[in-house]
C-alpha cells in the first residue's frame, strides 16, 4: 500500500532523478478495521513531511505481514524498483523474521544504500544489535519522529552527522554499539507532534468504521514483561489542540469506533476528564475504547468518569494479568486486589461494559494457578475476557530471565511462550487452543452487545487433552 507521495526540493531536478532518495518501508501486523497505514509510521511521516530539510523526495510504503497475499519478495521488488539513497525500517516482535533478510539482500545488491533502523527491538536492544542486524548504518532508539527527521536532513545535505547530534538523539552506528555505552533512549515532547490525521496523512472517509488515536505516551508502571517500561522516561501527553481538532475532525466525519492506544488512558484526571468532556460537548456518537487500570478507578475522579462512560458508547479495557499477587509480583505489576475488586464492583455499579486481560506463562505459574485466575476473572462478570499467551520480548526484565526460569518461546512467532519449569508444553499447546476460543467468543459478544458465556476451563482442557 502506498500512503501520500511526498516530493520536496527542485521539481525538475526531482524528476530527472532516476531513483527515490527516500523509502521508508514499514511491514505490520495489521486487524481487518485497521487503516492501511499504522499510527506510529504515519507520525513519523507526518513530521517529516513538516520538518525535513526540503532536498528530499520520499515515499512511505507499509505492507501487512498477515494478508494471505504478503511476500517479502514484494519488499524487495519495491527497493529494487526504486534503488533508495536511503531505506529506512522499522523492527518489531512480529517482523523480526523478514527484517534481517531485507537488509542483508539490500547491501548485497545495493551496498551504497543508507539503512537507518528504528522501532522497539532496536529501542530495547543493546550493543548486540549491530551483530543481529548486520548491514544496517544507524540505529534510532527510542521515539522517530525527531531523530529520524534531524538525522535524514543532515545525511541528505551530504553531511556526517556530528556525535553531539546522535548522542542528542540515541542515534547509534554500528562502531558506537559498545557495551554500557548504548542505553540513550529518546523520548520527546509531543506538543510539537503534527497530527497524522489532520496532515491528511491519515485520510478519514465519511462513517469511517475504525481509527486509532492517541492522547498520550509511555507508562509510569514498570511491569517486567512490557516494553512500554522507560526508565526516567516521563508519561507526555499531546496538546489538547491538536487533540480537540482531530476529535472534531471524527466527529464531522461521523467515524463509528475509536480504539484509544494510550497505555492507561485514565491516569491523570486532568488530561482524561477534559477528553471526555470535549466528547460530551461535541455529542460524538463513536463507540470509544479505553485501556485503563482497574485501581485508579477507586480515586476520587474515578466515578466522574465511569459516570461519562455510562452516558456514552464506551467500552472500558483492563490488562489485569493475574489475580495471584506472586505472580504479579514477580513481574513487577503489583496489583492492589482489594482495590480492584472494588473497581469492579463499580464498573457494575454504573453498568458499563468492560474486558479484562489475562496472561498465561508468567513466573510461577501451573497450570492450576492460572485456572485460579481464570476463576476469579469469570467471577468478576466482564462484558469480554482475553486470554493471551506471555511474549518474552527483547530488553525486557523477564527476557533478561528467560533461562533461569527455563522459558522455551517461538523464536519465529512473535516470542511466543511455549514452557516455562512450572507450565509444561502440551498444557500450553491446550491452553492457546482453549484461549483462542474464548477471545474469539468475547469478540463475537462486543461486536453483537451479546452476553458473555465463559466455559468451565479445566473441563475444557480436560477434553483438549484427551483429544
Amino acid at each position: 500500500m502506498y500512503s501520500k507521495l511526498h516530493v520536496f526540493g527542485d521539481a525538475e531536478e526531482i524528476s530527472s532523478a532516476n531513483h527515490y532518495d527516500l523509502l521508508f518501508i514499514s511491514l505490520d501486523w495489521s486487524r481487518p478495521k485497521d487503516l492501511r497505514t499504522p499510527l506510529s509510521t504515519a507520525s513519523i511521516e507526518a513530521y517529516f513531511s513538516k520538518n525535513q530539510a526540503g532536498n528530499v523526495n520520499a515515499e512511505f510504503k507499509s505492507f501487512n505481514l498477515n494478508s494471505p497475499d504478503f511476500d517479502v519478495c514484494d519488499v524487495r521488488q519495491s527497493i529494487k524498483e526504486r534503488r533508495p539513497n536511503f531505506l529506512a525500517l522499522g523492527a518489531y516482535i512480529w517482523n523480526e523474521q523478514y527484517v534481517p533478510d531485507v537488509v542483508r539482500w539490500t547491501k548485497e545488491h545495493y551496498p551504497n544504500t543508507v539503512i537507518i533502523f528504528g522501532g522497539p527491538q532496536v529501542t530495547y536492544g543493546n550493543h548486540h544489535l549491530a551483530a543481529e542486524y548486520p548491514g544496517v548504518d544507524y540505529f534510532i532508539r527510542g521515539e522517530g519522529e525527531v531523530p529520524f527527521t534531524k538525522l535524514m536532513n543532515v545525511l541528505s545535505s551530504d553531511n556526517v552527522p556530528s556525535q553531539e547530534l546522535l548522542n542528542r538523539y540515541a542515534i547509534f552506528t554500528p562502531e558506537t554499539l559498545k557495551p554500557g555505552e548504548c542505553n540513550g533512549i529518546f523520548t520527546g515532547e509531543l506538543d510539537k507532534l503534527p497530527s497524522p490525521y489532520l496532515s491528511q496523512i491519515l485520510p478519514v472517509q465519511q462513517n469511517q468504521p475504525f481509527v486509532r488515536w492517541e492522547t498520550l505516551r509511555r507508562c509510569p508502571y514498570k511491569c517486567s514483561f512490557c516494553q512500554f517500561r522507560l526508565e526516567g522516561h516521563k508519561v507526555s501527553e499531546i496538546n489538547h489542540e491538536r487533540l480537540w481538532q482531530e476529535l472534531e475532525y471524527f466527529k464531522e466525519a461521523e467515524v463509528q469506533e475509536i480504539n484509544v492506544l494510550d497505555p492507561i488512558f485514565n491516569l491523570n484526571p486532568k488530561h482524561y476528564l477534559e477528553v471526555c468532556k470535549k466528547i460530551e460537548a461535541l455529542g460524538m456518537q463513536s463507540r470509544f475504547y479505553f485501556q485503563c487500570r482497574l485501581e485508579l478507578l477507586c480515586r476520587p475522579a474515578g466515578e466522574e468518569f465511569l459516570k461519562f462512560c455510562q452516558d456514552h458508547d464506551v467500552w472500558l479495557e483492563f490488562g489485569v494479568q493475574t489475580f495471584r499477587e506472586e505472580e504479579s509480583d514477580a513481574v513487577e505489576r503489583r496489583n492492589k486486589y482489594p482495590k480492584i475488586y472494588k473497581a469492579i464492583e463499580t464498573l457494575h455499579r454504573f453498568n458499563v461494559p468492560f474486558d479484562l486481560h489475562l496472561i498465561f506463562g508468567l513466573p510461577f505459574q501451573s497450570l492450576g494457578d492460572f485456572f485460579w485466575s481464570y476463576d476469579k476473572a469469570k467471577e468478576a462478570c466482564p462484558s469480554g475476557l482475553y486470554i493471551f499467551p506471555l511474549n518474552i520480548l527483547k530488553g525486557t526484565n523477564l527476557y533478561q530471565k528467560s533461562m533461569e526460569w527455563e522459558y522455551e518461546y517461538n523464536t519465529e512467532n512473535n516470542n511466543v511462550f511455549l514452557r516455562s519449569k512450572w507450565m509444561l508444553k502440551h498444557e500450553v499447546e491446550c491452553l492457546k487452543k482453549a484461549a483462542e476460543d474464548i477471545n474469539s467468543h468475547s469478540k463475537q459478544v462486543r461486536d453483537s452487545d451479546g452476553l458473555l458465556q465463559l466455559p468451565d476451563l479445566r473441563e475444557k482442557l480436560d477434553y483438549l487433552m484427551r483429544d
